[in-house]
């Protein structure tokens, strides 16, 4: 009678009393290799480690190229609070300076002041204009100061109250 191991496929002579042994016992030659549960070998932790470290890097580099700090006009004019640990990149708040804003002739950029009430800083932005962006309307610019005092904005986000406010009931 013959019998076909389920974990080998391999055909071998059953003699009656000793399928069970013959089932479970290596052959010659063969090592039996097995893990105790929940233990791993060293090679499965070195290859979660290197998981880890590269996710942790990764995070990292990701989360340092969009932080960029928020402040208002007079923060950022005030030297104490600009830092160079802080970066070159700022987002700074404000509110345009009614009658300050100088568009470009080729309808690419402007130059603008902005204010939060206390100080003004002078803009340079030199791409498309929001349609928002008018005199006495609520700006943020992210960008860095210019060796000539002057705000260079890579980006312009222009809020238009007028369709966020509620409406007054009457």
């Amino acid at each position: 009678m013959e019998a076909i191991c389920r974990q080998c496929n391999r055909r071998d002579a059953v003699v009656k009393g000793s399928m069970a042994s013959l089932l479970s016992s290596p052959t010659p030659g063969e090592t039996e290799e097995a893990v105790p549960a929940g233990r791993f070998t060293p090679k499965i932790w070195l290859a979660v480690a290197a998981l880890v470290a590269g996710f942790v890097i990764l995070f990292n580099v990701g989360l340092k190229g969009s932080m960029v700090y928020y402040l208002t006009v007079s923060e950022f004019l005030d030297e104490n609070h600009r830092q160079k640990d802080l970066g070159e990149h700022f987002r700074v708040n404000g509110t345009t300076v009614p009658g300050s804003i100088e568009r470009s002739p080729s309808g690419l950029g402007c130059r603008f002041r902005m204010t939060d009430g206390t100080k003004e800083l002078a803009v340079k932005y030199d791409r498309e204009i929001p349609d928002t962006f008018v005199d006495n309307s609520e700006v943020v610019v992210e960008g860095r100061l210019g060796t000539d005092g002057t705000f260079e904005a890579r980006t312009l986000l222009a809020k238009c109250p007028s369709k966020y406010e509620a409406s007054k009931r009457s």
